[in-house]
């Protein structure tokens, strides 16, 4: 993951990047449905795009209420940061100074805003990647929609939600940006997995597992999704030492992992293939 950072210039030395990784990977790794989906079986691949596609819906509405600058406050961070980083962050750029609309904090949250809302529009079609890969598998947007949401995920979405914006941007959103990497990282170069969406389908719905793959793709121009969230979190936070950030993360992740338990035991037995 890039160290780059909106507010920050030492995230790479603040956060433990390593240990979440490790975190991310150990839940990957622990997980039996998502073991069954790199082993090819459609059963457990079609019930982990039925099970957690109530979240996936509402993760990119949840970004997009955050980003609302009436419901994400300027105060901490005019507070925090001040005129004199503002300062020192745009000196660089005349034409950027140029550009301040009203003071140095203005122009820094703008960018900081407009990133996030940019994560917003990529998670909207994110979404739609999740969508199209589940129809590929075999599912129809009324069984997406209509699919009962088990206890694990109705919490990852209420924490996509939280009001502590510490909570919001470490627990939901890195959490989730972690977890989306590694899971990209497993399952978008797997060719048991890859030949789900291919095996057996209709040459209308044959393809690729788009989701995948577009979450195991580095970022090349700017910060990727995690920058920006654990950026926002230091940037809320009150404390000097990044372990609640690292904590509420971490929780973040065995979450999800508690999830997949639940929506492996729902679902995949229930899960009708195509060839039967």
């Amino acid at each position: 993951m890039a160290t780059q950072s909106l507010f920050h210039k030492d995230n790479g030395a603040f956060f433990d990047i390593p240990r979440l990784r490790r975190s991310a990977h150990d839940v990957v790794e622990r997980s039996s449905l998502i073991g069954r989906c790199a082993e090819g079986d459609q059963r457990a691949a079609m019930a982990l795009k039925l099970g957690f596609y109530a979240f996936v819906a509402d993760f990119q509405s949840a970004i997009d209420q955050k980003a609302n600058s009436a419901k994400l406050p300027r105060r901490p961070l005019y507070e925090k940061f001040g005129r004199n980083t503002a300062r020192r962050t745009f000196a660089a750029s005349a034409r950027n100074v140029r550009m301040l609309a009203k003071s140095e904090l203005d122009a820094i949250f703008s960018k900081a805003e407009r990133e996030l809302m940019e994560m917003q529009r990529e998670e909207w079609s994110h979404w739609h990647h999740w969508e199209h890969d589940a129809i590929a598998l075999g599912l129809t947007r009324k069984e997406l929609k209509e699919a009962y949401v088990v206890p694990g995920v109705q919490q990852l979405i209420a924490a996509a939600h939280a009001d502590d914006l510490v909570e919001f941007f470490a627990g939901s959103l890195a959490a989730t940006e972690f977890m989306a990497e590694e899971l990209g990282e497993r399952l978008s170069c797997n060719s048991a997995y890859g030949a789900l969406f291919v095996a057996g389908r209709p040459p209308a719905q044959r393809g690729k597992p788009y989701w995948m793959i577009v979450h195991a793709l580095p970022h090349l121009h700017g910060p990727s999704h995690a920058d920006i969230v654990l950026d926002f979190a230091r940037a809320y936070s009150t404390d000097e030492s990044p372990e609640r950030i690292h904590a509420l993360l971490e929780r973040g992740l065995d979450l999800f992992g508690e999830a997949a338990d639940q929506v492996e035991i729902e679902f995949a037995p229930k899960m009708v293939l195509a060839a039967e």
